[in-house]
This record gives structure tokens, C-alpha cells and sequence, in this order.
């Protein structure tokens, strides 16, 4: 509810300093550090206002297990609205550190709680990670690498 009415005060904040004419450094100092501490809308090159995506939550991870020379990805991605409910995402991407360079192993399809899994086999050590593209409804991300 809080940000729900932080949100309308700094919509009205903005409609009223480009209905007056002023811009944000000279505007009173109280609504130039309101506008500055939220960023949840961008000006794209067009000229229209989009909304900003959501953050990668912390929750979201890649485990890896191995039993011999198979290898078991586990998935979580998670992403939260302002009101701190989860947003839903269908893809995610396994990649593999393969000298110095990233390259993508699977694209996984996640459930509808953002889980999802993979099996593969190999005999070697590599470092591991989960890439999220980013999309127009929430911004992309990637976890810490797993070596295993």
C-alpha cells in the first residue's frame, strides 16, 4: 500500500512540474530527491514513458548435483512486483564458462513457480550459471557461477 502511494505522489509530483514548466533542478528540493530514490519509469528514445522491470530476486539459484558423470541442474528464478508477489517466468538459460567465454548449454522451460530442471553427463569440471533474459516485463539477471 505504501508504494502504491509513493507511486501516485510521484506521478502527481511529475504532472505537476511538467504542467508548470519546471524541471527537476528547479523544483523544490523535497520532490527532486522523491523523484531521484524510485526508478520505476525510464524515457525510451522515442519520447513515451515504459515501466521499469523487475529485479532478480535473491531467492533465485542454478544447484548442480553429481553422481558419477551425470549431472543435474535444478533451477529457481524468481522475480517480485513492487507488492513483493512473484512474477511469473517461463525461460531461463543454463550456461557453461568454456575458457574465458559464457556459451549457452540449454534454454529450460520453468513451471509456473519459476523451478525447473535439466540432465546431462559430463566428465569434467566446469563453472555453471543461470541467465535470465531480460523481457518488457522484468529485467534480466544472472546468478553466481557453480564449479562442480
Amino acid at each position: 500500500m505504501k508504494n502504491l502511494l509513493r507511486s501516485a505522489a510521484i506521478a502527481v509530483a511529475s504532472t505537476a512540474l511538467v504542467a508548470g514548466g519546471a524541471t527537476a533542478a528547479t523544483a523544490a528540493p523535497a520532490a527532486a530527491s522523491t523523484a531521484a530514490t524510485t526508478t520505476t519509469a525510464a524515457a525510451s528514445p522515442s519520447g513515451t514513458v515504459t515501466a521499469a522491470g523487475f529485479p532478480l530476486d535473491q531467492k533465485s539459484k542454478i544447484r548442480v548435483k553429481k553422481v558419477g558423470k551425470k549431472l543435474t541442474f535444478r533451477l529457481t528464478a524468481r522475480f517480485l512486483n513492487e507488492f513483493g508477489q512473484p512474477v511469473g517466468i517461463r525461460k531461463a538459460t543454463i550456461q557453461v564458462l568454456k575458457g574465458r567465454k559464457w556459451k549457452t548449454l540449454k534454454n529450460v522451460k520453468l513451471n509456473s513457480n519459476g523451478r525447473g530442471n535439466y540432465k546431462k553427463t559430463d566428465g569434467k569440471k566446469r563453472k555453471y550459471r543461470m541467465l535470465i533474459k531480460p523481457t518488457s516485463l522484468y529485467d534480466g539477471g544472472v546468478t553466481r557461477s557453480v564449479r562442480i
